[in-house]
């Protein structure tokens, strides 16, 4: 019967006449032709992202021309581990004795202010300037706030210009490729000196606005949803409310910083605080959250309420124990990506007080604070032309939070989603 079957199948294009066939294939070939096409500007998109991406990374390395106001001295590698090796390198060099090396640690308000005044970084030091530098390859460096630094030139520049460059050093100038973007650039506080500006207050600023923005807009937001979507009667009010929603998620991000500058700060007198920015960027991504909380409730199949409703489940019981897990999917998606907006955000901050120069970590909802966008935002704007470097560090920097919390709203998805 099997083979009947088979044998009595006549496939579909044996049964079109000549033209009609010709037709069909026609199509098919236009519909390749499209899909095709339809590649060309993502390639392109992409192609454009990674070159911006690559140009900014490249700006953070930079060959710099520094004349050390200390030892100048550069040290190998593998000679120090931590920060305290490396120290007492630069302490014997600048001829401490090592009494007074271990009176200096045992002292914390001098390691106080050594590490206010000092950076320690690593550099890339060229084969060509190691008889200048000490040696080549990657080596450690100490960093004054008094360090003067006489010329920066891009990488790609300096590679060109590096017998020339050396020609041109003075007895008391060092040479070497220095990359901004490393650990101790995240881990340093701000500073007024381009050598020891550092990321630390402006992430721990970020990370302080995000936590309040999410226990404040997703318990009203999802909630929100819910009532909106399960208790709400269908009626012109939550057709109006709906319609505001969907209004107030498309207002331009400026307006919202006017408005959190004089109803939060001035109004509510909680000054240009973490608190403040962070009531400001919930109403923000309040309507996106709400929105896309909806539209994942929406999602869930009308049977499992149905049938939650049979076994004489109460509302509640539905939505808490039915609906929320199976929309927990879709909900989390949208809040991370909410926040993700919110991180970005700039001009709302700048509004409520968000300063780009905050030397002192936050410790409380009150306090002053700093952000990403702003710092980068106030090294761009900074006098000395080598602050451009520790923006585009920062750059980086920003994407690189970005791109984990667009991976942990992938992850999500993939983890919680459910298929009907």
């Amino acid at each position: 019967m099997t083979k009947r079957l088979n044998s009595s199948y006549i496939p579909k294009e044996t049964l079109l006449k000549g033209s009609e066939k010709m037709q069909l294939e026609r199509r098919q070939r236009w519909g390749k032709i499209f899909q095709y096409l339809t590649l060309i500007p993502v390639l392109l998109a992409l192609m454009l992202i990674a070159l911006l991406i690559g140009d900014v990374y490249l700006d953070t390395w930079t060959f710099q021309v520094v004349e050390p106001k200390e030892s100048g001295q550069t040290f190998a590698l593998g000679s120090a581990r931590g920060w305290r090796g490396v120290v007492e390198q630069e302490l014997a060099a600048q001829g401490e004795s090592q009494e007074d090396i271990t009176a200096f640690f045992s002292d914390p308000e001098e390691v106080r202010k050594f590490k206010a005044r000092n950076r320690v970084e690593l550099v890339y030091v060229p084969r060509i300037m190691a008889d200048v530098n000490g040696g080549s390859g990657w080596r450690w460096v100490v960093s004054n706030n008094r360090d003067d630094l006489e010329e920066s030139y891009g990488f790609f520049e300096g590679r060109k210009m590096l017998s020339t460059i050396k020609a041109d050093l003075s007895e008391d100038q060092r040479l070497y490729l220095n990359p901004w973007l490393d650990f101790s650039f995240l881990a340093r506080n701000n500073s007024g000196s381009s050598f020891l500006a550092g990321l630390i207050t402006a992430l721990l600023g970020s990370l302080w606005v995000v936590v309040l923005v999410l226990l404040i807009s997703v318990p009203i937001g999802v909630g929100a949803a819910i009532y909106l979507e399960e208790y709400a009667a269908k009626n012109w009010f939550s057709n109006l409310l709906e319609i505001n929603l969907r209004n107030l998620a498309g207002v331009p991000s400026i307006v919202y910083g006017i408005l959190g500058l004089y109803a939060f700060v001035r109004i509510a007198n909680l000054g240009p605080s973490i608190l403040s920015a962070a009531l400001t960027l919930s109403l923000l991504i309040l309507p996106v959250v709400v929105i896309a909380s909806r539209e994942a409730i929406r999602a869930v199949p009308d049977s499992l309420r149905q049938a939650s409703y049979g076994l004489g489940a109460t509302k509640w019981q539905t939505v808490s124990q039915i609906i929320l897990p199976n929309a927990i999917s879709g909900i989390m998606t949208g809040v991370v990506l909410s926040v993700a907006r919110a991180i970005g955000e700039t001009a709302p901050l700048l509004l409520v007080g968000g300063a780009g120069f905050i030397t002192t970590l936050p410790n409380s909802p009150l306090s002053q604070y700093a952000v990403l966008p702003t710092q980068i935002y106030s090294w761009l704007n900074a006098p000395e032309t080598s602050f451009d470097h520790a923006a585009a560090a920062g750059i980086i920097a920003l994407l690189m939070v970005l791109s984990l919390i667009y991976a942990l709203a992938f992850f999500i998805r993939r983890r919680f989603e459910t298929k009907w």
